[in-house]
């Protein structure tokens, strides 16, 4: 069986204390051998969480992060800072981010050329296909044989919204990035589907050829729906 991604996005859903408890629910889930899961929680509990899962097989990591190094940046968050907590990863270009933030693409991938350069992973998210910087990713990425990328398919229509993208429309969309990808001799990149995923659609999700894993919302955020998601595989 290939091997497979969950990813939670908690977002700004939880407060200290349900983030806690939701951690210290999930840290018994036993990993399958061909499944990596990780979560997302805010940053001002990433410390606490990491503490929590750090035993387990459940991997913390970070929903954003600000592409300046250590400095005087007010309310900024960096990743050298992300680093010192424990993190290994961090979610990138969230459609919430753009639309919300008003993170424009040059500034994300500006962002994205700062961390495939540095000592942590990533999950670059795309609402359509144009949206993916080829070639920055070809000039920056030696090679993903330790998955230093990971792309994350999310149409902004479906997040948050409780509609899901037809099979169809995300095998289409999958199979024409890993096309590009195999171009590019990065076909080991894995490609994630994010939006309204839950336990009712995982499993065929997650049955489709060019799809590695989803990138989960509000669905990671309850420990029985998140339990029905990794169960479903």
């Amino acid at each position: 069986m290939k091997n497979l991604h969950i990813v939670g996005n908690w977002k700004m859903s939880l407060n200290k204390e349900d983030s806690i408890a939701l951690a210290n629910n999930i840290k018994s889930i036993s990993k399958k051998e061909y499944l990596n899961i990780e979560v997302a929680p805010t940053s001002l509990y990433i410390d606490s969480i990491v503490k929590i899962l750090k035993e387990s097989d459940v991997n913390v990591i970070s929903q954003n992060f600000d592409y300046k190094t250590l400095g005087s940046y007010t309310g900024g968050v960096c990743l050298d800072q992300l680093k010192e907590m424990g993190v290994t990863k961090t979610i990138l270009g969230h459609s919430e981010r753009r639309s919300k933030f008003n993170e424009s693409d040059e500034q994300v991938n500006n962002k994205l050329e700062t961390v495939l350069n540095s000592d942590l992973d990533v999950i670059f998210c795309f609402d359509s296909y144009e949206q993916i910087p080829f070639e920055l990713i070809k000039n920056n990425l030696q090679d993903n044989d330790n998955l230093k990328l990971t792309l994350a398919y999310e149409p902004t229509w479906a997040i948050g919204t409780g509609e899901t993208a037809s099979i169809d429309h995300i095998e289409e969309i999958h199979t024409k990035v890993k096309n590009t990808l195999i171009d590019h001799s990065l076909e080991n990149i894995p490609i994630l589907y994010g939006g309204s995923v839950n336990p009712s659609n995982s499993k065929d999700i997650l049955s489709s050829g060019n799809v590695d894993g989803v990138l989960v919302g509000g669905a990671s955020t309850k420990i029985d729906q998140l339990l029905g998601i990794v169960n479903s595989i």
